[in-house]
């Protein structure tokens, strides 16, 4: 709770960090409670898993593009907290059983760009030693999360070994997730997102790890 930041929004729940920071020791312990009971049975909250979409125009774009808006996901802060719990026990698993890809430098303790910027030149340099030429291919992954096949993921997760309370608690937080749109003082009616990951979560990042983490892999082959 002490990594809880103070003025965010709320999501669905409309229940805010600073009620959760406010909590007596009884409080925490029904808080607790709660979330160790999603884990043990794998039932999650559709308030959890329901995204608030405000569409917001991104500076010196024309208003009339659909392409000109960023969508902002409010989401519940209570399951913001569940989702970094069950994270660290994802993360602690993969980093401990070796599973991520020694060339995967994203989203990981202790590794950032320098490091792949410092493979890169040196890739570059023994080129050149060699007179031999360097070819690099720069890839941007367009709408990352949301083309995440959930299915695939899922398959990934069993392939490496991921199974028992943590598989089963993903998979559901994965299935029935909503959103809906709000403009001004108006919201739609929810809408299920078939496929995906979800914006904002921190446990989004390290199951995007598992879902690329072949393709460096198939790229050097």
């Amino acid at each position: 709770m002490k990594k809880l930041k103070l003025r965010k929004s709320s999501g669905p729940d409309r229940l805010h960090n600073e009620m959760l920071l406010h909590l007596g020791l009884e409080g925490k312990k029904v808080l607790l409670k709660l979330i160790n009971k999603t884990w043990g049975t794998s039932i999650i909250s559709s308030a959890w898993k329901t995204a608030i979409v405000t569409p917001i125009l991104k500076k010196g774009k024309p208003a009339e593009d659909v392409k000109s808006y960023r969508p902002i996901h409010l989401t519940s802060c209570l399951g913001k907290m569940a989702e970094r719990m069950i994270n660290n026990r994802l993360y602690w698993w993969l980093e401990s059983n070796k599973i991520l890809n020694p060339n995967q430098a994203g989203f990981r303790t202790g590794q950032q760009t320098e490091d792949q910027l410092f493979r890169l030149s040196q890739k570059v340099i023994d080129g050149f030693q060699k007179k031999k030429n360097t070819t690099a291919v720069f890839v941007d992954l367009q709408q990352a999360y949301d083309r995440v096949w959930r299915k695939g993921l899922l398959w990934k997760m069993r392939e490496v070994g991921i199974q028992g309370r943590l598989y089963q608690w993903v998979k559901y937080f994965l299935v029935n997730r909503m959103i809906q749109t709000k403009i001004n003082n108006g919201i739609s009616s929810k809408l299920i997102q078939k496929e995906g990951l979800p914006q904002g979560s921190s446990l989004s990042c390290t199951l995007f790890l598992i879902f690329i983490n072949d393709l460096p892999d198939v790229v050097q082959t």
